[in-house]
């Protein structure tokens, strides 16, 4: 298998594929707030296990490609034997030794079937075309994937600090409870609570950080890159930057297309083009077909009454050969019946498609407005809260806040920083699916070579 050859002849094979296509530069995408994502994101192509596994489809796919296309190319085969054999002849009373070589090779070339090979030839690229898009469909949602665990990552470093925080919070809590408790100040009853608080906060920070560390592995294996380590992931998600006008703007340009351009879209043109090619080829099985034979052969032969009289007889031979179908019990007619009935259903279905695509898209780019809309409620009260724990400081400082009160601020702040970072999360997930349904995925790139 030549996995490392096809990768490197990947940027080729993809950079004519919708090549025409412009991506939404403009618009702001994880990879862009984060350039390690964009480099992991840029290797994986060659070193995920999942890229892998569609590159290795991709090559079957172009294998495939040259089996089709193989109808229209000249056969070349035959035999050989050569045996030594005692003869008992019983019209000479003896026997007799003989030496016996007979061979038989032959050139066949097609010369004139109707265009069924060229049918074939041109099916065989159309599925090597389409699995070229279905690897192009792959990376675009393996990134999807890629950057909702990145993201995911960053959440679930903060739940680790936050529960740290509120692990020493509670800790501190129930040791002044134990304190109070020795001096007969609170009851039992009391402590209790605090000592199940603290525990609770004990078993919630080892939890988050086991669920961080798998969620790291789980991104290595994903990506085919070395786990990260702590300083690498990014402390926080930037607020999203305002870009709905560009987003109506992409929105604007796909439906407008008379024909899509996704994957399912241009799947089911393509569908298309193989049932009508085949539906050429189904009016073709009752037709004579011929090819074009040269060859040579050796073998023995008797020219007289007396059958035991052989010659050796070498032959030189060329002509045209054709085979002719001529009633195959209605076969053919149910073939071209079924063809037809097969492209009326894809047209139908087409029509279904093109109509949900518009509505998907519309969709989702309302979807990303309310998201807009939520990140900066969210926005807001990260700054509130990032407010308020400034000023509990400060009151602190001036000895008219305890320290329970910037702790609990604290926790506030940590609050709304993880509800903001799932709130903008969400909305680059959105945005992610929204740029595959218009096809404007930026991260496409990164299979052009561009």
């Amino acid at each position: 298998m030549k996995i490392p050859r096809l990768f490197a002849a990947l940027p080729l094979l993809l950079a004519g594929f919708w090549a025409a296509l412009p991506a939404a530069e403009n618009v702001t995408t994880p990879e862009k707030l984060f350039p390690q994502l964009d480099v992991i994101l840029k290797h994986a192509v060659g070193q995920s296990p999942r890229m892998i596994s569609r590159a290795i489809d991709l090559e079957m796919a172009d294998e495939a490609r040259v089996g089709a296309r193989a109808g229209l190319l000249p056969s070349v085969g035959g035999y050989f034997n050569y045996s030594k054999a005692q003869d008992d002849r019983a019209d000479l009373k003896s026997s007799t030794r003989v030496t016996k070589a007979s061979y038989n090779f032959s050139l066949n070339q097609p010369i004139f079937y109707w265009g069924e090979r060229r049918n074939n030839d041109k099916m065989g690229e159309i599925r090597r075309v389409m699995a070229t898009g279905q690897f192009r469909e792959g990376y675009r949602l393996f990134a999807l994937e890629v950057r909702a665990q990145y993201l995911r990552l960053v959440v679930d470093k903060l739940l680790t600090v936050r529960s740290a925080r509120y692990r020493e919070y509670t800790a501190n809590q129930a040791k002044q409870g134990e304190d109070r408790l020795a001096k007969k100040v609170i009851s039992e009853a009391q402590i209790f609570a605090l000592r199940m608080d603290a525990e609770r906060a004990q078993i919630g920070a080892e939890r988050y950080v086991f669920d961080y560390e798998n969620s790291k592995v789980a991104f290595a294996r994903l990506t085919g890159t070395a786990i990260l380590k702590d300083e690498e992931i990014p402390d926080s998600i930037p607020p999203v930057e305002p870009q709905m006008d560009r987003i109506q703007a992409l929105l604007a340009g796909f439906l407008a297309q008379k024909d899509p351009i996704t994957i399912d879209a241009v799947n089911f043109r393509q569908q298309l083009d193989l049932e009508r090619l085949n539906l050429a080829n189904q009016k073709t099985r009752l037709k004579p077909k011929f090819n074009l034979t040269i060859g040579a052969s050796q073998d023995e032969q008797t020219y007289s009454l007396n059958v035991a009289q052989k010659y050796q007889v070498r032959s030189y031979f060329a002509g045209v050969s054709g085979n002719w179908t001529i009633f195959d019990g209605f076969s053919a007619g149910a073939g071209k019946r079924t063809s037809l009935a097969r492209i009326r259903q894809l047209e139908t279905d087409y029509r279904g498609l093109t109509e949900r695509l518009a509505q998907q898209a519309q969709s989702q780019a309302r979807l990303i407005e309310f998201d807009t809309r939520y990140n900066s409620i969210n926005d807001r009260l990260v700054t509130s809260a990032e407010g308020n724990l400034n000023l509990k400081k400060q009151e602190f400082q001036r000895g008219v806040a305890s320290e329970d009160a910037v702790t609990t601020a604290q926790m506030g702040l940590y609050e709304a920083q993880l509800n903001a970072y799932v709130s903008r999360s969400e909305y680059y997930t959105q945005l992610g699916e929204f740029l595959g349904t218009v096809v404007e995925d930026p991260v496409l790139a990164n299979l052009s070579g561009k």
